[in-house]
């Protein structure tokens, strides 16, 4: 009878086999630990190649927002998806948030990814069925301080060109190259520019002696290129919509007085010499052309129709003398009167011609100075081309010049007296003495929609 209770006991002391069964039991634990280990390194790969997928669609997102297209849904979202899709993301559509701000970005775009990836190899555990992988990127959008001159050409080698030993002063604004051209900024001899910063989607070239470039921000080069601020504003009804179609000038002495409606005069009755004034508002047919003598205009706008604006050689005066800087001025247009096949005039400064005006500070046109009508032109209109200041002239301008179609070439030293506001924008630009250009007084002309430059850089 006692056997079997031995047999018992010792049953229940004996351990062999004890081994196999603990790892019998620990074998899912271990598998599944394993497993996880495993699934967190390919979680661990996947997030940090959605992050370079965020960060592409941030800045992807971005760039539209600088290029003026800012709706979340029509705009960025399909920018930031196309982007990260490239970058091999495979989650759900990217969320944007626009505008975006924290306390380390004072205005961008943020980009959110969400991945749902299965747990494979750490299954063994229900609590791991899935697992979300999220990413974040900001980009930051910055603005430069605005543009004082913009050359549009989209292709032309040499679009801004310094030749001559020339010195830019424009240290508080940005000088912009439209051109895509590896000679995009030229400069020749030992040219100097002064300047906040210079942009380009192109580059910098320079030949002769060394240059000197003092920036306050770095230059960009393969940048995007700047839209014209007043191409779809200044058109051509916009700026011939008070144009005096006609009305007869009355003369008193050598003052050509406008009524209050206007009136149109021929640059036959004008003549070249000078030595009379203009009243406006005014259309002066044919063009205007002035030699050896002095023309004043009073406050008020002038249109010249299908001809140019001259200042001959030996001197020709062009003035406003009751203007003043940041009150009352002149703003002179170069159109067309003819409903087709009309010409667009430029301007032409010869050798000692003197050229001084201000734009008003309010009214349709505050802060232009001189417009040449560039957009929305009728059919068969042409523009001449090009504009040019030579040596020895004298420019003092205060406004905005917008010459959007015509290489500007200035010998001399365009600058602003007053309120510091002279902005060029032109086709090409061609720079050869001294000029000053600048933005800080813009705003007390009235002229506030300026060329703005952004910029983008990933900030989180």
């Amino acid at each position: 009878m006692r056997k079997p209770a031995l047999l018992l006991r010792r049953l229940f002391h004996d351990k062999r086999g004890l081994s196999a069964v603990t790892v019998a039991v620990s074998m899912p634990v271990l598998f599944g630990v394993a497993g996880l280990g495993v699934d967190t390194g390919l979680w661990y790969a996947m997030k940090r190649q959605n992050q370079s997928a965020a960060d592409a669609a941030a800045l992807s997102a971005a760039y539209e927002v600088i290029g003026g297209n800012t709706n979340v849904a029509t705009n960025l979202t399909p920018a930031a998806s196309q982007a990260a899709t490239r970058n091999n993301y495979g989650g759900t559509t990217p969320v944007v948030t626009y505008p975006y701000s924290d306390a380390i970005v004072a205005s961008g775009v943020k980009v959110t990814l969400s991945q749902t990836q299965n747990a494979w190899f750490s299954s063994w555990f229900p609590a791991f069925p899935t697992f979300t992988i999220a990413n974040e990127a900001v980009a930051a959008v910055n603005t430069l301080p605005p543009a004082c001159m913009l050359a549009l050409n989209p292709t032309a080698n040499n679009a801004v060109n310094l030749a001559g030993n020339p010195t830019i002063n424009a240290p508080t604004c940005t000088i912009v190259s439209d051109s895509n051209s590896s000679s995009a900024f030229h400069l020749q001899g030992s040219a100097t520019i002064n300047a906040a910063t210079l942009i380009t989607p192109g580059q910098v070239s320079h030949t002769g002696a060394a240059y000197t470039i003092n920036l306050s921000y770095p230059a960009q080069t393969g940048a995007n290129f700047v839209p014209d601020p007043y191409a779809s504003t200044l058109t051509h009804s916009f700026v011939d919509a008070n144009m005096p179609t006609s009305g007869t000038c009355t003369l008193t002495g050598t003052t050509y007085t406008a009524p209050p409606t206007g009136c149109v005069i021929a640059s036959s009755t004008l003549g070249t010499g000078g030595g009379y004034n203009l009243s406006g508002p005014m259309q002066i047919s044919g063009g205007l052309k002035i030699k050896g003598g002095t023309v004043n205009l009073s406050p008020g706008t002038y249109w010249i129709t299908d001809g140019d604006l001259t200042l001959g050689s030996g001197g020709g005066t062009l003035q406003c003398p009751t203007c003043s800087n940041g009150g009352a001025g002149v703003t002179i247009i170069l159109t067309t009167a003819q409903p087709s096949g009309g010409t667009v005039g430029t301007l032409t400064l010869n050798s000692l011609a003197v050229l001084n005006l201000n734009a008003p500070s309010s009214g349709t046109f505050a802060g232009m100075v001189l417009i040449q009508d560039s957009n929305g032109l009728p059919a068969g209109t042409t523009i001449n081309s090009p504009s040019n200041a030579q040596a020895n002239s004298t420019e003092t301008l205060s406004g905005l010049v917008y010459f959007p179609d015509t290489a500007v070439t200035f010998q001399g030293t365009p600058a602003a007296t007053g309120p510091q506001c002279l902005v060029l924008v032109a086709n090409t630009v061609a720079l050869q003495g001294n000029p000053g250009f600048a933005t800080s007084g813009c705003p007390s002309l009235g002229l506030n929609n300026l060329p703005i430059v952004k910029t983008i850089y990933l900030a989180e």
